[in-house]
């Protein structure tokens, strides 16, 4: 293991609260229940969220390849995929464009 990544031990705590904190804003902004705080905390754990997945996939390389050589471990890379591009594309057609924004051509006002 490279030194400079943190163990295991240390890394799966910080990732079960940034999980936490980011479904729990989630929810909220889902709901519309938009305040400064949840905003904050969505955004500055969605970046430690990031981080700590990276480094999780660093330290689990070799089981997360070995998973995709089982059937049922492609089948939900695909389903994972498949709801990234569904969600993002309803996203984007949701009050008629991205963070329920109207499109408009650029150089021009909304």
């Amino acid at each position: 293991m490279n030194a400079s990544l943190p163990s295991k031990p240390s890394l799966s705590p910080f990732v079960a609260v940034a999980f936490a904190v980011i479904s729990i804003t989630g929810v909220l902004l889902f709901f519309h229940v938009k305040n400064g705080p949840i905003m904050v905390l969505h955004e500055w754990f969605g970046w430690a969220f990031v981080i700590a997945g990276a480094v999780h996939v660093l330290l689990n390389w070799r089981p997360l390849l070995g998973y995709l050589k089982l059937r049922r471990g492609v089948l939900s890379l695909t389903v994972a995929l498949v709801l990234v591009v569904a969600l993002g594309a309803l996203g984007w057609n949701h009050r008629g464009g991205p963070h329920g924004r109207p499109m408009v051509a650029q150089g021009g006002t909304p």
